[in-house]
This record gives C-alpha cells, structure tokens and sequence, in this order.
C-alpha cells in the first residue's frame, strides 16, 4: 500500500496457490478512507483471466470498523 493522499492509497495484493506447482493471482486499485470505513475498488487478474478480461474482475470491498 501506498498512500497517494490524506484519503487514498494504493493497493496491491498477491497470493501464489499451490496445486501442481504454483497458480499465481493479484490485484490491484484504490483504497479510500473515512472516519471508520475503507473502501477498496480494485480489479483481480492473472494470465488466465487477462486472456478473457484485460483490466481484470472488478472487486469491491468495505470495511467498517465497531465501536470506539
């Protein structure tokens, strides 16, 4: 993650899958913030679904946080 402002970072992560070697997938997009929310848009790709998809699925996720 890098931050590019006050209220949004960079995001990137990556998993390598064992099975028959290893299957690699990796994302990429925006995270912003709020007082307690963080909202990620950001596409999953690897070579199988660049072949269908250039960019990527698109992913979408939230996080809240509770209480204090």
């Amino acid at each position: 993650m890098t931050r590019i402002s006050k209220r949004a970072a960079l995001v990137t992560e990556n998993w390598l899958i064992p099975s028959d070697g290893y299957y690699g997938i990796f994302s990429y997009g925006v995270r912003f913030f709020g007082e307690k929310i963080a909202v990620d848009l950001a596409f999953i790709n690897n070579r199988d679904i660049a072949k269908a998809i250039i960019i990527g699925i698109p992913f979408v996720s939230f996080t809240v946080k509770f209480g204090n």
